[in-house]
């Protein structure tokens, strides 16, 4: 009773956690209480591993350590397995200190240590023992990459292991042969039943467990029929589409916590042989006809019995049970609330070799990988039909939803094997990718029909958003220089330099921008200049628009287009800007009351035109004042009040417009210059 009040105030915070634990430590090193004695509690692990989620965390060494003598004993290592704790202790292990992280790593050999099933002697003398004690090994090392602290590539690497029974497989062997069959109608219906009941039926893992099926659609995915993409493609991206979106709804039932269970058992509550079949054919009273009941349980994460069959209804048990109830109905199920044990491997189980499948399974990250590797091909080049490409895209949108499910970015820095390998083929997915945009971008600039230059843009575009949605997806900005292939960077320097993908989505531009910068500082450097002139001629068309209009005009936001459209003189010359800037600095210098800021503003610009390196545009700022200079003065006006026709020329008078005139002006080399600035300097009188 003492102890388990100690245990019970370890989950407590404060100085009673404290005191609790160095209670259970001190009458362990007395011998008041044994290990054997402290493994039969479940919730004393659950506790050690929670006293890590405190807000402070003293004594963690001590921790460790009691947790590390528990896992030495059996039962105590099977508890650690059962509660969670490699999860745990693998995110915990990067956050302690490194001291501790030894602690860890003894931890993880005790819950990892391979039991002695068998002697030496019978190891060596059966090869068949000798056989199963090395795929013991070699699974131990492909289901659990988490534990080993060189492998940090992938966030999920394989779902728990499904048993099926030979119904379940003769079902799967019987439609991978179909998908491989020379027959195109037998092959076309085996698609449509894969993705309308099959795949229904079926929990979405099975598929990467036993592979072959996805390996036949992928083979389908390069198949053409006179050079164009063939109907039996449309139905291998249609299934590979609908087994992306079951993969995720999978995996986000798996990452429910309300689903918390490390036990894993050699049939699993999934498994199709979870259930005596006697019972599996009962589950459900509320089905209306036993040709309706799934025999199988429901797949983990759906709340009720399925009633689609997929061949495991009454021909999954014995022939002649199934007719003599085909005519009943069902009896009720007498169930009890607690969990029940699963059975024992039924004999239909033992051609099944799980050892040698899981072995061979794919994981999450590869399915995905590969998936984008067939399927890219279909939009490199050519011109293939925009459903083709609507498909494919719709297709990568799914796995790249895959691919940030299962692979973490530290994939670009590792250099274990399973990194090494998803990092190469990433690469070459998105060298490709950059292939397309490449590709794509140079049609649309050639002379094509509408309809194919319609086709090339929408393909550059989807193909460019999807490239940067999955690069923020998987590769961190700060390693782009590191990983981008070169063909991929000239890719998205296309991206940023097109200024109407820039506008129609903004953010997606930006990042391809911060990509760019990372990846190539020159070709940034010289789409930073690129971006300014064509912002400034961008505003030198606005300045013309507004400044001819009738009506009010913006006085401040036009001297500010005025502004950038002189820096744009070097690459358009349109002379008629001189003429507009210079005829509303006269305009805003008329009036006595007019604003000193506009007029501040009007008269740098002013001066940036007498001075303006190029000589086309100073000749023609001179030439603009003159005029505007003999018509407010002409003899024309005598007869005017002199105050109505000499406001016209107050912007010449100031200080700093004469001096620029006379000092520079008059000396300037060219001629039209040169006698501009002799005409001001005459007596108007």
């Amino acid at each position: 009773c003492n102890l388990c009040y100690n245990i019970r105030k370890i989950h407590q915070p404060a100085l009673h956690t404290v005191r609790a634990l160095k209670n259970i430590r001190s009458k362990l090193d007395h011998g008041l209480i044994a290990i054997p004695d402290l493994v039969q509690e479940r919730m004393l692990f659950v506790f050690l591993l929670e006293w890590f989620n405190f807000p402070e965390v003293p004594m963690q060494e001590e921790v460790l350590d009691l947790i590390g003598a528990l896992s030495k004993h059996p039962t105590g290592a099977q508890m650690l397995r059962e509660v969670g704790a490699v999860d745990f202790l693998t995110q915990l292990s990067p956050n302690v200190d490194p001291h501790l992280r030894t602690i860890v790593d003894g931890i993880f050999d005790q819950l990892f240590h391979l039991p002695e099933l068998y002697n030496v002697a019978e190891i060596f003398q059966n090869p068949n023992v000798l056989t199963d004690v090395f795929k013991t090994f070699i699974l131990f090392l492909f289901l659990y990459p988490a534990v080993s602290t060189s492998v940090r590539c992938l966030k999920f690497s394989v779902f728990p292991w499904l048993s099926l029974n030979t119904t379940d497989r003769h079902i799967l062997s019987s439609n991978e042969s179909s998908l491989r069959s020379d027959n195109h109608n037998l092959v076309r219906t085996t698609c449509e039943l894969l993705r309308d009941v099959i795949m229904q039926d079926f929990p979405a893992e099975i598929f990467l467990q036993r592979p072959s099926t996805v390996q036949s659609l992928l083979s389908l995915l390069g198949l053409n029929v006179d050079g164009d993409v063939s109907y039996l493609t449309f139905q291998a991206l249609a299934c590979l589409e609908q087994l992306c979106r079951n993969l995720r709804s999978r995996l986000r039932f798996y990452r429910d916590p309300s689903f918390c269970s490390a036990k894993q058992d050699p049939v699993s509550q999934n498994s199709s042989i979870s259930y005596p079949q006697e019972v599996r054919a009962t589950q459900h009273s509320g089905v209306s006809s036993p040709e309706e009941i799934s025999t199988r349980p429901s797949v983990v994460g759906r709340p009720v019995q399925r009633v689609r069959g997929d061949g495991q209804d009454g021909d999954a048990a014995s022939s002649s049970g199934s007719s003599s109830q085909r005519g009943a109905p069902p009896r009720p199920a007498q169930q009890s609330p607690l969990p029940q044990p699963h059975p024992e491997l039924p004999p239909e189980m033992e051609a099944e070799d799980s050892l040698e499948l899981q072995l061979q399974q794919w994981s999450l990250a590869r399915f995905a990988v590969v998936t984008m590797e067939h399927a890219l091909p279909l939009i490199r080049t050519g011109e293939k039909s925009l459903k083709v490409f609507q498909r494919v895209l719709e297709l990568l949108a799914e796995a790249q939803g895959l691919l940030g499910d299962s692979i973490a970015p530290e994939v670009w820095d590792e250099h274990s094997l399973t990194a090494t390998e998803l990092r190469e083929k990433l690469r070459a997915c998105i060298e490709t990718l950059g292939d397309v945009i490449y590709y794509h971008h140079g049609m649309t600039s050639s002379e094509q029909p509408e309809s194919s230059l319609i086709h090339h843009r929408m393909v550059f575009t989807g193909t460019a958003i999807f490239t940067i949605r999955l690069l923020q997806t998987l590769l961190p900005v700060e390693k782009a220089g590191d990983n981008l292939p070169e063909s991929t960077v000239a890719a998205i320097f296309l991206v940023c330099l097109d200024s109407s993908f820039s506008v129609a989505y903004p953010l997606i531009h930006e990042s391809a921008v911060a990509y760019l910068e990372q990846a190539c500082f020159e070709r940034y450097s010289l789409y930073r200049r690129v971006s300014r002139v064509s912002h400034c001629m961008e505003a030198t068309c606005t300045f013309l628009k507004d400044a001819q209009a009738e009506g009010d005009k913006n006085w401040h936001e036009l001297l500010e287009l005025a502004d950038q459209g002189i820096d744009a003189f070097p690459y358009h010359q349109h002379l008629p800007v001189v003429k507009e800037c210079v005829q509303i600095c006269s305009y805003l210098w008329k009036f006595a009351q007019a604003s000193p800021l506009l007029q501040s503003e009007s008269q740098k610009i002013f001066l940036k035109l007498l001075s303006h390196p190029l000589s086309p545009v100073k000749a023609e700022t001179y030439s603009c004042t003159l005029s505007i200079l003999k018509e407010c003065l002409g003899v024309q006006n005598v007869a005017k009040p002199a105050s109505s026709i000499c406001s016209g020329v107050h912007f010449l008078l100031h200080s700093r417009v004469l001096y620029e005139i006379s000092m520079f002006g008059l000396q300037d080399q060219a001629r039209e210059v040169n006698y501009s600035s002799s005409c001001f300097q005459r007596d108007p009188k």
